[in-house]
């Protein structure tokens, strides 16, 4: 394990961030102390290297993740959905597209059945295979820099949580846009550090950022600062940055050497119904949208719920303090009414041996 690994962007005078993360001032990007060997970013032999077959069966699930089969069935109506809306606002099909780190190759395949001429790429030749049979997808094997792919052939390229896995990202990034065309673009989903905080504060409020500190995997957390330098300094200085779907402790942007227009809804909208299997991506994208809506309206109602019982058990407390305001006067008057009485008793004992005097 080598502890003085550099930044990506070369400074190698790291302050201490937590137990396994140093950060780099220069640029604002987290970098793994314990820096793993270089046989771990490769696949050759599925039944023990890394990123091989065990990564997916049983590391990710005994650290609390779903199961690749679990993921192959909920990612489709989930996060693919929210990535396809992406997808189409800044490109309609036909479009040459690849995936990198595909994993179930759900996303590909929901690609093709757009209209997107789509490609996944994966390290695993065991998860390649999966790819293929669990969805049919076009998948790739090995590392981007080892494909025998055509320069300028891309349209997009997309990858997803990925970026943080890459041992050198800005050679895995400079190969990626030697391969787009000069009107093509990079969508990138990769965990946020948020800079100016200490990861004293970040543990104490438990910040679900600290799901993202996984030293076994993340060799490089940037943020928005760190990733916008890193593109421009490839020629792509213009990032459009969307809401990610786990938007606690991700960033998603659109990563473009020009300027990009959006698309409409509509517009991807037309495009899909014009052949079978956009219908199909179409209903999907639809179904995601009404339970969206049905989640946006529950928790509105849930919202408005709790503050009417706030404002209920702000009631009580009042009347409770009024009631106990009421008792107290209560006990007060009926103080001063025993005073008076015992006054009054006094007067009449005094009155009675005045007279009692006079009478003699």
């Amino acid at each position: 394990m080598n502890s003085t690994h550099p930044c990506w962007c070369g400074q190698t005078d790291l302050t201490d961030f937590s137990p396994e993360y140093f950060c780099c001032e220069n640029c604002q990007t987290l970098v793994l102390k314990n820096w793993p060997p270089a046989e771990r970013f490769d696949v050759i032999d599925d039944t023990t290297d890394f990123y091989g077959r065990r990564y997916y069966e049983s590391f990710v699930v005994q650290d609390g993740y779903p199961s690749l089969a679990e993921r192959a069935r909920n990612d489709l109506n989930e996060r693919c959905m929210h990535w396809m809306r992406t997808v189409l606002k800044y490109r309609l099909p036909p479009a040459r597209t690849l995936e990198l780190g595909c994993g179930h190759g759900g996303f590909v395949a929901l690609m093709c059945w757009a209209g997107f001429d789509a490609a996944g790429l994966e390290l695993s030749p065991w998860l390649v295979e999966y790819a293929k049979s669990a969805f049919g997808a076009p998948v790739l094997t090995g590392t981007i820099e080892k494909q025998d792919l055509e320069r300028r052939s891309l349209d997009l390229i997309l990858h997803f949580d990925v970026l943080e896995h890459l041992p050198d990202p800005r050679t895995t990034m400079r190969r990626c846009m030697e391969l787009l065309k000069p009107d093509g673009f990079m969508i990138v989903q990769t965990p946020c550090f948020p800079v100016g905080r200490t990861y004293e504060e970040i543990v104490r409020n438990k910040d679900r950022f600290l799901e993202m500190l996984r030293p076994a995997e993340h060799l490089y957390i940037f943020s928005r600062q760190s990733l916008v330098r890193l593109f421009s300094e490839l020629g792509a200085p213009f990032l459009y940055f969307e809401p990610a779907i786990f938007n606690d402790y991700d960033m998603f942007t659109i990563v473009s050497a020009h300027e990009l227009s959006p698309h409409t809804e509509q517009e991807g909208t037309e495009v899909l119904l014009r052949h079978p299997e956009g219908r199909i991506v179409q209903a999907l994208l639809d179904a995601n949208a009404q339970h969206k809506e049905l989640v946006r309206r529950y928790e509105e109602i849930d919202a408005d719920r709790e503050a009417r019982l706030q404002a209920l058990r702000q009631a009580g407390a009042r009347i409770e303090e009024i009631e106990a305001d009421r008792e107290a006067r209560l006990q007060k008057l009926l103080k001063m009414d025993a005073l008076y009485k015992a006054m009054e008793e006094r007067l009449t004992s005094n009155s009675a041996a005045d007279g009692s005097g006079a009478a003699r």
